[in-house]
């Protein structure tokens, strides 16, 4: 550790920590050896032990309470003022996304002699092939950078340009070194594709030929890339910096809402601008044509992080306030490209309201003042549950200027949390309950505040009269406070407000998990309601403990809110746990808990409830930070062996390493909650499976492949293409 990342006041406690060898590390078997290292979340030494000891649960190694001793606080726990405002003028700095991010593997372990097991690679550049045609699939899955450039007739069309036919694309951000402009990349903020997956050639009964995955992150142009899916700077923020010349690079968070298809996410930048950014492909967007929706923030509010409704209907964002002292919620109203209200006034669209798949206008509705001057985790939930919203053109049915209709709108969007509603009917809600949560490590306090006031709001403006429901019409809408949506200075009562605060010991991360139906959830009761992991709030704090808090109060619209008193259960990770997520939408089991832990070096997953499933250890994964996990697929529509492939794959960023990471993890069978082989509820497919540990339920990952970043990449935001 140099005295650069955490100068001033800042000082790292560096506990010794004992790491003890499994039984077998030692066998002859390479393949034996990773089973037996990734299962103990634990690396293996690199000569036998004679006597071996017991694996120790992950993080409990630490021999001190307080691993990191924050730059911000001074030693009798009051707050530093003037490193406050370093931190806050430099938060897009590389010193401070590191002391952001907090104590790595190296500087709790400087001299360690431990040795990661290598996760075992079935192709060398990250190719899964498969199909019945396997002379075609070996020389239609290439690597994108050989791919057709252009239109071709043996372009996408005939499947021979071997173009990405399933592909998740998005925003990575990354603290650019010295020489990333000679790459394009100086601003920090890529358009990556995570990976993709296609199928080629239909024989004549209509069966796919030749089959791709390319677990593979690229963020340079080839032919199916040709709209900006994978461009070195994101086209949103050339766009955005016509706006604001100065735009400090890179963007300090970007986040989308938590469904297929969120296309929009959004990027804040330090100096408080805050817009909108796609997936590429989506030039219906406007970014392309620099109309990007975008606002700032007032001076002097430097943001810290970011969080979207799951239907786009909000955007949040943490702020401190280098002026004033103090932490602050904002809260920007979104509206929607496909937001209309109504066919009969297709002319209104719908602030804060579901919509897909992009945005047409951003509004600053205000700010909520936090019990903590430095916010720095955040995470949001309503009541409404989610399903993938593409195809739906209108927010809501004709009628709405009829009082009958509203009323019956009225009554639906004010159902309990748990009631289940068909689909269509469920893209009808507004969400009338719901929180934010908010950690700072610093001060060691959660805040959790109640939405209520501002859904309700939005709620009885639509639904409840005639006068009310003239009100949002296009002729009021504008910037002004007392404008459509108003603002909390003209509209005090919908304001947000603080429930109250947990006190947990240097917070993390916190993840607050929007309800979803029908994907693949094992704690749903019927696999289509609404399960259990959005009923509880879980937090993590630097010593690896992780807490789960019931919190069914503030999403239930018909019960009033409580701040939850004790945790519900809690289990141990490795230390500094810098993440909790689970698989967007579609990606299969989407209620496992996936915990980056950047003090141990490791992904662990867990059940909803924290059983602990699997353990990522790789010696290339040097340093990792984030991951976002979603499913790869190959050969639509296709069923069974040689018909198609599928596989959940994770994008881990490491930072130190200064690489993006692909892997493949057997989804299937650890535990055997599914029929063998069912990664999807409606399909058999294939997983291209070559070679290496044959027991999936002990070495669930396999390694695609990874690529070199021109700087530190520490966030990622993605989605389907469209």
């Amino acid at each position: 550790m140099t005295k650069s990342i955490f100068h001033r006041q800042a000082k790292l406690l560096l506990p010794l920590v004992s790491m003890a060898m499994l039984p077998g590390c030692g066998s002859s078997s390479t393949g034996e050896s990773i089973i037996s290292a990734i299962t103990s979340a634990i690396g293996v030494t690199p000569t036998p032990s004679p006597s071996p000891t017991p694996s120790p649960t992950p993080g409990s190694g630490q021999t001190s309470a307080t691993l990191f001793q924050d730059r911000i606080v001074n030693a009798d726990g009051t707050m530093n003022w003037s490193e406050y405002e370093y931190v806050a003028n430099n938060y897009n700095k590389e010193e401070i996304l590191n002391y952001r991010l907090g104590p790595s593997y190296a500087d709790l372990n400087p001299s360690s002699a431990v040795q990661f097991p290598t996760v075992y690679q079935p192709d060398p550049n990250g190719l899964w092939k498969g199909g019945l045609n396997k002379a075609l699939a070996d020389q239609f899955c290439q690597t994108s950078d050989k791919l057709i450039q252009s239109d071709s007739p043996d372009g996408y069309g005939n499947g021979f340009g071997g173009g990405g036919g399933w592909i998740m694309s998005g925003q990575m951000l990354f603290a650019p070194d010295a020489t990333a402009a000679q790459q394009g990349m100086q601003a920090g903020t890529a358009n990556m594709r995570a990976f993709d997956g296609a199928g080629a050639a239909r024989a004549s009964d209509g069966s796919t030929q030749a089959l791709c995955m390319r677990m593979n992150a690229a963020w340079t142009p080839d032919w199916w890339n040709r709209n900006g899916i994978s461009v070195p700077e994101a086209p949103a923020v050339s766009a955005i910096q016509a706006r604001y010349p100065n735009l400090p690079f890179p963007a300090v968070a970007t986040a989308r809402g938590e469904i297929q298809t969120s296309v929009t996410g959004f990027l804040a930048f330090q100096n408080g601008v805050i817009g909108a950014a796609g997936t590429g492909n989506d030039a219906y967007t406007g970014i392309s044509n620099n109309v990007v929706p975008v606002l700032k923030l007032p001076d002097q509010k430097v943001p810290t992080a970011l969080a979207v409704t799951a239907n786009n209907e909000f955007l949040f964002v943490t702020v401190w306030d280098v002026a004033a002292h103090k932490g602050q919620l904002g809260v920007i109203a979104i509206s929607g490209e496909n937001g209309n209200i109504g066919i009969e006034d297709t002319g209104r669209y719908g602030w804060g309201n579901q919509s897909w798949p992009t945005v047409n206008g951003i509004k600053l509705l205000g700010f909520v003042d936090l019990p903590m001057a430095a916010p720095n985790t955040l995470s949001v939930t309503t009541s409404v549950g989610t399903g993938n919203p593409r195809g739906t053109d209108t927010w809501r049915g004709v009628g709405l200027d009829q009082q009958s209709v509203r009323d019956a709108y009225f009554a639906r969007s004010n159902l309990p949390w748990d009631a289940y509603l068909p689909q269509e009917e469920e893209k009808k809600l507004l969400a009338t309950a719901g929180y934010a949560v908010v950690g700072s490590r610093a001060e060691n306090k959660v805040a959790i505040v109640d939405l209520r006031p501002l859904l309700t709001a939005y709620r009885d403006q639509y639904f409840t009269t005639k006068t009310k429901w003239d009100e949002t019409a296009n002729n009021n809408q504008g910037p002004a406070d007392n404008k459509w949506p108003y603002g909390f200075a003209y509209r005090a009562a919908q304001r947000p407000v603080v429930v109250g605060v947990l006190n947990i010991n240097q917070p993390t991360a916190v993840y607050a998990r929007q309800r979803r139906g029908g994907t693949n959830t094992l704690s749903g009761w019927d696999g289509l309601s609404w399960n259990y992991l959005s009923t509880v709030l879980t937090v993590a704090s630097m010593d690896g403990k992780v807490r789960q808090y019931d919190v069914v109060s503030l999403i239930n619209p018909v019960a009033s809110p409580q701040l939850p008193n004790n945790a519900l259960r809690e289990w141990q990770v490795g230390s500094n746990p810098v993440q909790i997520t689970t698989p967007i939408a579609g990606a299969g089991r989407t209620d496992d808990l996936y915990i980056v832990s950047r003090g141990t070096r490791e992904i662990g997953v867990y059940s909803y409830k924290g059983d602990r499933y699997a353990v990522l250890k790789d010696a290339r994964l040097r340093d990792p930070v984030f991951l976002t996990i979603g499913g790869n697929q190959a050969g639509f529509g296709g069923a069974g062996k040689d018909r198609a492939l599928s596989a959940q794959a994770m994008t881990v960023l490491d930072y130190s390493g200064k690489t993006v990471h692909v892997y493949g993890l057997f989804i299937d069978n650890y535990p055997a909650r599914y029929q063998p082989g069912r990664l999807d509820p409606w399909v058999e497919e294939q997983w291209p499976y070559a070679g290496g540990p044959q027991d999936k339920t002990v070495q669930p990952f396999q390694y695609g492949s990874g690529r070199a970043v021109p700087g530190k990449p520490f966030m990622f935001s993605f989605d389907e293409v469209i």
